[in-house]
């Protein structure tokens, strides 16, 4: 099974990146703010507790944009500004205390500081209305002639259903060596939230190619062989968004009571 993610969209892994490491600096800032205080060398007593969570909220709310928003350039900007505000904290606490670990945080903040102002830059540079989507193309071989497998599709009504559904487009051609037919399959991927809504599809293994990659699996296991692949563990097939969810082998009548 071939998987193809072409980039189509605005927003590129390095802006993904930084918004969830905006959203988990900002929850663990939200969660535990004497820690975090103790970490860049502040004193968990006393109003730098408080500031480090109002801290984690600029943070937090930086991410969900950043990860929400198919060109976040402003959130980005934002971030920046927010890396400004760090190092002078950071300053200022540096100057009080001295102590390694603040010089350290103030190193750290430099290091994220450099993708920040990169990622700004290269966003402020586009033009014209925000790309959401990307390309995801998925391809599978079936050993068998293109006639045959061709025939198969027509009579796999419930998968072409749903590619139809979802404006997908198939396209059979010869695989390479003559190893048999390889079937294609591209459909453009913007689900609603951005990439926090694709983590939640991922992690339910609702999305679209997660369950593309199962449909088609068993389209080829049923053309070559005229049967899924079924074992005690998988009893209705292997299915990918049940990695989440593994178990013991287990006989069938165990699993069904």
């Amino acid at each position: 099974m071939a998987t193809t993610t072409v980039r189509v969209r605005d927003k590129d892994t390095l802006a993904e990146f930084l918004g969830w490491f905006s959203a988990g600096l900002g929850t663990a800032q939200l969660l535990a703010p004497k820690a975090l205080c103790r970490a860049i060398g502040a004193e968990p007593d006393g109003i730098a507790p408080l500031v480090m969570r109002a801290m984690g909220g600029r943070e937090l709310f930086q991410g969900v944009g950043i990860l929400v928003s198919p060109r976040p350039k402003r959130w980005l900007w934002m971030r920046v500004a927010g890396d400004a505000l760090d190092l002078s904290l950071l300053g200022l606490t540096a100057v009080k205390n001295r102590r390694a670990r603040t010089a350290f945080a103030i190193a750290n903040v430099l290091a994220v500081t450099v993708p920040d102002v990169f990622e700004s830059r290269y966003l402020a540079t586009k033009r014209g209305t925000p790309q959401k989507s990307m390309l995801v193309r998925k391809a599978v071989t079936i050993n068998k002639p293109r006639q045959e497998v061709e025939g198969a599709w027509l009579g796999a009504a419930e998968l072409r259903e749903k590619i139809q559904e979802h404006d997908a487009r198939v396209a059979f051609s010869e695989a390479p060596g003559g190893r048999g037919t390889e079937i294609t399959v591209e459909f453009d991927y913007a689900p609603t939230a951005g990439d926090l809504g694709k983590a939640v599809q991922k992690l339910t293994g609702k999305d679209l190619a997660t369950q593309l990659a199962d449909d088609l699996r068993r389209f080829k296991q049923t053309v070559e062989t005229g049967q899924v692949v079924r074992s005690d563990s998988t009893p209705d097939g292997h299915v990918l968004a049940r990695h989440l969810k593994q178990r013991p082998a287990q006989p069938v009548e165990e699993v069904a009571r």
